[in-house]
């Protein structure tokens, strides 16, 4: 069986990718209007501006970046990441709080930091309030505006140092491989495989395929951190390798598992045909038996009705013949 090179955009869900295709479109043609002519070479301008506007996918353990600029119209994976499957659910919503988010561009810099555009308005907001209420009884003996321009001051602060902060106390729980590592090929047809057989997980429901299902994420997370250490150690190279074709065949018995599955449920199918022969539907609309069989009555009944009668009369003419036959003979 050939095996997939990568796993299949968000889950195969067509609808979802062509709506981030034309998405990302739309910005990368906006994007490059605004930024016409600040890089100095065009091709270093085209390189920066599509690797900014790379299709992000939010996946259950991390994250999928998406190049819709190149040869490949399909779609081509660039970079994929992971949390680490064993933290605790707080643990992943900072990670995934600032890790595999598009990149934000960047338009000047302010004492050696980038300052991205457009600033998180909404954070900021959120930062300058909560600032102006904790430092409220500081700033009491100040101005009014002073505070305000404090806690302003403040808000933008946290709004960009924050996700730094987070960024670097979390590293140590995401992995990301890109593209252009040696042998990131590698994993990311795990990642293909691992997504088929979640997907054949999810169609079957068996137990034992959903218990499989379920200890992958710590097997892609393994091999995530064995792809940097491939390429200089035999040993991390061996285990990266083995890995891949643990779950390549394993793969392969999910697939032959659902091949049997389905044949034995086609098997019951024909059974019950053959036991239960299959007849033609009646039509609709038929006339019920219980109105004949009202109609036969009522019939039997006049039936019946009409003999009586008959007899009732014959016997009155017999007896009023009698009655002038025998008065001629009196005479």
């Amino acid at each position: 069986m050939r095996l997939a090179a990568q796993p299949l955009p968000f889950d195969a869900d067509r609808e979802r990718w062509n709506h981030a295709v034309r998405e990302a479109a739309r910005l990368h043609h906006t994007v490059r209007a605004e930024l016409g002519g600040r890089f100095p070479d065009p091709a270093t301008e085209k390189a920066a501006v599509e690797a900014l506007l790379l299709i992000r996918e939010r996946t259950r353990g991390g994250w999928l970046r998406w190049d819709i600029f190149g040869p490949d119209r399909a779609g081509a994976l660039r970079e994929a990441g992971l949390f680490d499957p064993e933290q605790h659910r707080l643990g992943r919503w900072a990670c995934r709080m600032v890790w595999g988010r598009r990149a934000a561009l960047r338009i000047w810099t302010l004492g050696g930091l980038d300052l991205p555009r457009p600033l998180p308005v909404g954070r900021t907001a959120l930062f300058t309030v909560a600032a102006f209420a904790a430092l409220g009884p500081a700033t009491s003996l100040l101005p009014a505006a002073t505070g305000l321009l404090a806690a302003g001051a403040f808000g933008v602060a946290a709004a960009v140092g924050l996700p730094v902060t987070v960024r670097r106390l979390t590293r140590r729980r995401v992995r990301a491989v890109e593209t252009g590592e040696a042998y990131a090929a590698v994993f990311f047809r795990m990642l293909a495989d691992e997504q088929r057989m979640r997907m054949l997980a999810e169609r079957s429901a068996r137990y034992e395929l959903t218990r499989v299902a379920a200890v992958l994420p710590r097997l892609v997370w393994d091999a995530a951190g064995l792809v940097p250490l491939a390429a200089d150690d035999v040993e991390a190279r061996g285990l990266l390798f083995g890995y891949a074709q643990s779950l390549a065949l394993l793969v392969d018995q999910a697939v032959e598992v659902e091949r049997q599955e389905e044949a034995v449920e086609s098997a019951i199918r024909d059974d019950r045909a053959a036991a239960v022969p299959v007849r033609p539907a009646l039509p609709e609309g038929l006339l019920p038996r219980h109105v004949l069989d009202e109609a036969r009555l009522e019939l039997e009944e006049l039936g019946e009705g009409l003999r009586h009668a008959r007899e009732i009369l014959g016997g009155a003419h017999d007896d009023g013949t009698q009655r002038v036959r025998s008065g001629e003979s009196d005479e």
